[in-house]
C-alpha cells in the first residue's frame, strides 16, 4: 500500500537513457517505430527518492501531444509492443526473427527510484509531433508539457521511400532437386537492392490470401500453371508457393503426400518454391499475375506481381497494377 504522500518529483521524456538527442525522424508508413522513454522520479514525504514500482497510478501513464495535451491518436499511434521493423533510418540491426511478446513496458529495476517506461510510436502520415507524457497521481493529472514539468521529444515523420520493380530481383537459387517420384523442386529468391545495399524484406501479404499472424508453418500456393502439353517436355504442370518469413523449413501438401523443404537459407529475402510434376493438374490455371505486397525492413510496403512462364517452366517478376508511381 502506497502512502498518499508518495509523489513524482520529475517527469522526463527521452529518446534514450542519456540526454543526447531530442529529435528523431521516421518513415510515415504506419509500421516503423521510434522508441520513446518516460522516466518517473519518485519521492516520499521526506523528500527522498523512492521507487514507484507497483503504484496503482502507473497504468494511467501515457504519451500526449506537448501542445494541447491530447493523447496520441489518428495519424500517430502508440504501442508497448515492439515490432520487427528497423527503428533507425539507417536500418540498424534489423530483426530477422520474431519479437518476444510483452505484457508491460517497464524496463527499469523494481527498486530504482527512477522508473523507466518504454513506448513505441509510429506515424501513418508525414508530419511533426512534439511528444510529452502524463500520469494521474492521487487524483491530480501531472504532465510534462510545461505545466509543472517541461520535457518532450520531437518526432518528424517523412514520406517513406518507394522502390520500383527494377530494385527487386527474382532469381533461381540452387538447382532442381527431385524429392519424390515425378516431383521436382526449384527455389527462387526475391530480394531488394537499393541505396547500394541489400534492404531486407521482412514480410509479405496479398489481399487474396489469408495468412496467420507471424506466419504460418506451411508455404502458400500462389500460382498454378494448369495442364501443359506433356510432349513439350519439362513436366505436365507446375506450381508456385511463397514460404513464410520465419522458420527453417516449410511443407506443401500434394497428392503424393507432404513435401518438406528448407527455406530462409539467405536472410532478408523471400523464398518462392516451384514444384514441377508429371501428375495431372491439381487445380485450374492461375489467371493473370499473382499480386502481392512485400514489406521492407523499415515497414514500407511495395506491390509486385509474379507471372508464370509455361513454356520455360519458370517465374517472372512483374510490376503490380497497384504499384505506386512515387519511387525513390
Amino acid at each position: 500500500m502506497f502512502d498518499e504522500q508518495v509523489g513524482i518529483s520529475r517527469i522526463e521524456v527521452k529518446l534514450d537513457a542519456t540526454n543526447h538527442g531530442q529529435h528523431k525522424v521516421l518513415y510515415a508508413n504506419g509500421r516503423m517505430q521510434v522508441r520513446v522513454l518516460v522516466l518517473l522520479h519518485g519521492i516520499d514525504n521526506s523528500g527522498d527518492g523512492v521507487s514507484l514500482h507497483g503504484h496503482p497510478a502507473l497504468p494511467s501513464l501515457r504519451l500526449i501531444a506537448y501542445n494541447g495535451a491530447r493523447p496520441l491518436e489518428g495519424d500517430w499511434s502508440v504501442s508497448i509492443q515492439e515490432n520487427r521493423y528497423a527503428h533507425e533510418m539507417s536500418g540498424g540491426a534489423t530483426r530477422l526473427t520474431e519479437v518476444p511478446r510483452v505484457s508491460d513496458n517497464q524496463i527499469s529495476n523494481a527498486a530504482d527510484p527512477v522508473q523507466i517506461f518504454q513506448f513505441w510510436v509510429s506515424a501513418s502520415r508525414p508530419g511533426i509531433m512534439e511528444v510529452a507524457a502524463e500520469i494521474s497521481l492521487n487524483g491530480v493529472v501531472l504532465r510534462s508539457n510545461g505545466v509543472g514539468f517541461d520535457s518532450s521529444v520531437t518526432l518528424e515523420a517523412i514520406p517513406p521511400k518507394k522502390y520500383n520493380q527494377n530494385s527487386f530481383s527474382l532469381y533461381k537459387y540452387g538447382t532442381f532437386s527431385e524429392r519424390v517420384y515425378e516431383e521436382r523442386i526449384q527455389y527462387f529468391h526475391l530480394g531488394l537492392h537499393a541505396d547500394g545495399r541489400q534492404i531486407n524484406i521482412l514480410d509479405w501479404y496479398s489481399t487474396g490470401i489469408r495468412l496467420n499472424p507471424y506466419d504460418a508453418e506451411d508455404a502458400v500456393m500462389v500460382y498454378s500453371s494448369g495442364t501443359i502439353n506433356h510432349y513439350s517436355g519439362g513436366g505436365r504442370s507446375f506450381y508456385g508457393y511463397l514460404a513464410p518469413i520465419y522458420g527453417r523449413s516449410a511443407s506443401v501438401n500434394t497428392p503424393l503426400g507432404f513435401i518438406t523443404f528448407p527455406i530462409n537459407d539467405v536472410p532478408g529475402v523471400l523464398t518462392l518454391v516451384q514444384r514441377t510434376t508429371l501428375q495431372t493438374e491439381e487445380r485450374p490455371a492461375t489467371r493473370g499475375a499473382f499480386e502481392f505486397a512485400v514489406i521492407d525492413e523499415f515497414g514500407t510496403e511495395h506491390w509486385l506481381a509474379i507471372k508464370g512462364d509455361t513454356e520455360q517452366r519458370t517465374f517472372i517478376l512483374d510490376e503490380s497494377k497497384r504499384s505506386t508511381k512515387q519511387f525513390a
